[in-house]
């Protein structure tokens, strides 16, 4: 056998037949103890996950595709749902579509026993969660949606507080994967209202302050992603909404900037959450 030949085929075999190597090792067990001791997420493992890369996210700027509205993927054929608003939805998407306000409080506890944990933060328990129609979300927040068939920025979620008591609402029809980051987005708005002093950050921040307070959120949103190693949907996150021209896209960049994202399962750094009186230098 010459060199080529065995680094192609057998330089993970110790250079013999593949049916000798899976008999004298337990290959399957290994694998899932190196994944439970957080060995599947490091740089390698996501290097060879985001190969042609480009290829995945330069679909944003084709004007003849169309893209899914809760995770952006390029939709293919006719394969996919359009809702009765007209929001497109990919197959996969729907097949996770969380349906039940049952559900939506179950999510909404694992997010947030998910953010405490991996950001060390405490938040309030429990938020009462209610789930209304995107004509009716849009509404709440004054504007008005309109679908297209490209990725339809629009008000997916949103956290109130009133009198001391909080509460959540999120749009119909989403799937667990958009789900999730929206909940950890609201959930920092929540964050906010329970641990910053509102006039002092007014006061700190003036016109920029709406950028900074969704620009936490929206780093939050995509870093949270990234922990949970959804890396493809971390990525087309970041990618979209970094180029943003409103608030959102101006304040997450301003938080790229001064906290650089873990791109892995293991937060690295500081985070917004560290600096409450203020976490963003301007």
């Amino acid at each position: 056998m010459d060199k080529t030949q065995y680094r192609e085929s057998h330089y993970l075999l110790f250079g013999e037949p593949s049916s000798q190597v899976y008999d004298l090792f337990d290959c399957d067990a290994t694998a899932a103890y190196l994944s439970e001791m957080g060995f599947s997420g490091n740089s390698l493992t996501q290097a060879r996950k985001l190969k042609g890369q480009s290829s995945l996210y330069a679909g944003f700027k084709d004007p003849d595709a169309r893209y899914c509205d809760f995770c952006g993927r390029l939709l293919a054929g006719v394969e996919y749902d359009v809702l009765k608003d007209g929001r497109e939805r990919c197959l996969e998407c729907s097949q996770t579509v969380v349906n039940s306000k049952q559900e939506y409080e179950t999510l909404l506890i694992q997010v947030r026993d998910g953010l405490c944990m991996k950001f060390n933060i405490d938040l309030p328990s429990p938020v009462p969660v209610k789930v209304v129609s995107q004509k009716k979300m849009s509404a709440m927040q004054g504007s008005r949606f309109v679908p297209t068939k490209y990725f339809d920025a629009r008000a997916v979620g949103l956290a109130v507080h009133k009198r001391g008591s909080y509460q959540m609402f999120f749009e119909n029809g989403a799937p667990r994967g958009s789900l999730t980051a929206t909940t950890a987005h609201e959930l920092t708005h929540i964050w906010q209202y329970s641990h910053w002093d509102w006039a002092a950050m007014q006061a700190k921040y003036g016109g920029a302050f709406l950028a900074v307070a969704e620009g936490m959120a929206k780093w939050v949103e995509i870093q949270y992603l990234f922990l949970l190693n959804e890396v493809e949907f971390a990525m087309r996150s970041l990618e979209h909404e970094a180029a943003r021209t409103d608030v959102y896209g101006y304040g997450l960049r301003m938080f790229l900037n001064q906290y650089p994202l873990s791109r892995g399962i293991v937060l690295k750094g500081d985070t917004p959450f560290m600096h409450r009186d203020e976490p963003l230098e301007l």
